[in-house]
């Protein structure tokens, strides 16, 4: 649905963005995770056309940025770091206006208005003015603007920053419900975020894109391994010894009595791993697939790029 071939951007001599290539299928949230000043807004500006590539191709639901941009841009809702939003205006004076530049009118109007206003849960501030309402609500008001023509795509920028915890739990629920019926990509620097809300994860740094940068949190899958959590009855120095020496296993992470086990994504008996920890007499109190420790591939993939220590 959504596709990046060598994507560079550049002011004179200093490069922002730098050859990034991914995809975003049908159907996915894809966490767009880097920290501050790694590129993610000016890429999210070149996908929705408002800024132009210096090099490279965007396809966005078949189309060319380039050159077919009325029809990219028809695809898309999109809410900036900064929720688009006049704050003199009501909740329903504004997406009147925000309606009629996106084209609506009459009966379509009236429906998309009420719809979005129901997924958001505005329907208590839809007379307010907007200025007077708080960062949370604001920031619903964004991505109701966003949904008015119920584009196929969101890109919601930085949609939690500022708000307060509840705010952020709202909002992050909000992303998930939509999720289902929307592709979306979801910029941040924040890791909670990603691993709550999202399927897939890309990470950037310093414009460049890391590594495979790919991850999918509901499969458990890292760089097309399997990650697994196991937690033993009792904590041995032995057992992390016995795991690394199964063939298959790449990686093994002790803490207590909880290994996090990384596996070659073609390991086709992930079974044997418990048999052979019960063969050797250990309990086993639980095994699981889904254990991708985001955090610490994240900072290990920007300490690696930035030359440091893993």
């Amino acid at each position: 649905m959504i596709e990046l071939k060598k994507i560079t951007k550049t002011y004179g001599e200093r490069t922002v963005v730098n050859s990034v290539s991914f995809k975003v299928e049908k159907g996915e949230v894809l966490g767009f995770l880097g920290p501050n000043g790694a590129g993610k807004t000016t890429t999210m500006r070149i996908i929705t056309g408002y800024l132009a590539p210096s090099e490279g191709e965007v396809t966005v639901n078949g189309y060319d940025i380039k050159k077919d941009p009325l029809k990219v841009k028809g695809a898309i809702g999109y809410l900036p770091e900064l929720a688009p939003a006049y704050p003199e205006m009501t909740v329903l004076g504004y997406f009147r206006f925000m309606a009629g530049i996106k084209g609506l009118s009459g009966t379509v109007m009236g429906a998309a208005m009420e719809k979005v206003i129901q997924q958001t849960n505005l329907d208590k501030v839809k007379d307010r003015i907007i200025g007077n309402l708080s960062r949370g609500y604001r920031q619903r008001v964004g991505i109701a603007q966003a949904l008015l023509s119920d584009p196929p795509i969101l890109i919601l920028d930085e949609p939690t920053v500022g708000l307060d915890p509840e705010q952020i739990i709202e909002i992050r629920n909000l992303i998930k419900e939509l999720g289902k019926d929307h592709t979306i990509i979801l910029s941040t620097h924040i890791l909670p975020e990603v691993t709550v809300t999202c399927t897939r994860v890309v990470i950037i740094n310093d414009g460049r894109l890391l590594s495979v940068g790919d991850y999918n949190l509901s499969r458990g899958e890292l760089h097309g391994d399997k990650v697994y959590r196991l937690v033993t009855a009792r904590e041995d120095n032995g057992i992390a010894g016995l795991l690394e020496s199964i063939p298959g296993i790449k990686e093994v992470k002790k803490k207590n009595n909880t290994f996090t086990i990384r596996i070659n994504g073609d390991f086709k008996n992930p079974a044997s791993i418990t048999d052979a920890v019960f063969r050797a007499g250990y309990g086993v109190a639980e095994f699981s697939s889904g254990a991708v420790d985001l955090e610490d591939e994240y900072i290990r993939l920007i300490s690696q790029d930035r030359g440091g220590v893993q």
